[in-house]
């Protein structure tokens, strides 16, 4: 009976310990062209570029929906001298609430990221609003990249699984001693 139940948390753990690919569409932007969403694995990625921008300055955003819940990466890039951002945020569109903000991460006057890591969301729509400056004709380009990993409760679950399959295999019967009559 035991090693019945030791087999079905282990079963348990394996089977919701696997990461859900998350399900992204865009839904609007305002930059010149998108590519993707491309999923590989458990990655997906969206693309965008623009080089119509405003002069001097400029605010483009980028609308998509998630259908579950994940850990997002999000990443800005360009390599026009001319063009530097100025903010970059993340919001839940529904209350416009602020989600995440982007910081920069590299800038050597002529190429510029911005980023944020680990950034956890639920299923819904989001936008990306970037802000930023152009001296003359830059081009902006980058990416947004989302993976989904388990919940806390599913690595709880899966560590559970992997603890009583480990006790399992290495719990040992005691071998029975003879009566002698």
């Amino acid at each position: 009976m035991r090693r019945q139940i030791l087999v079905l948390l282990g079963a348990a753990a394996f089977t919701f310990g696997t990461a859900a690919n998350a399900a992204v569409t865009v839904d609007d932007t305002s930059f010149e062209a998108t590519d993707g969403p491309d999923t590989t694995g458990t990655t997906t990625t969206i693309g965008y570029t623009d080089t119509d921008l405003d002069n001097p300055s400029f605010s483009e955003f980028l609308t998509f929906t998630n259908d579950l819940a994940g850990v997002y990466s999000l990443t800005l890039s360009t390599s026009s001298l001319s063009v530097d951002f100025t903010s970059a945020i993340l919001t839940l569109t529904s209350d416009g609430s602020t989600v995440a903000t982007l910081t920069s991460g590299f800038d050597n006057g002529t190429t510029e990221f911005w980023q944020v890591s680990g950034v956890t969301l639920g299923s819904g729509q989001y936008t990306l609003l970037v802000d930023g400056d152009n001296s003359d004709t830059g081009a902006l380009e980058g990416s947004i990249t989302i993976s989904a990993v388990p919940e806390p409760g599913t690595w709880g679950m899966m560590l559970l699984g992997f603890g009583a399959a480990g006790y399992a295999m290495r719990r040992r019967r005691r071998p029975a001693l003879m009566q002698v009559a």
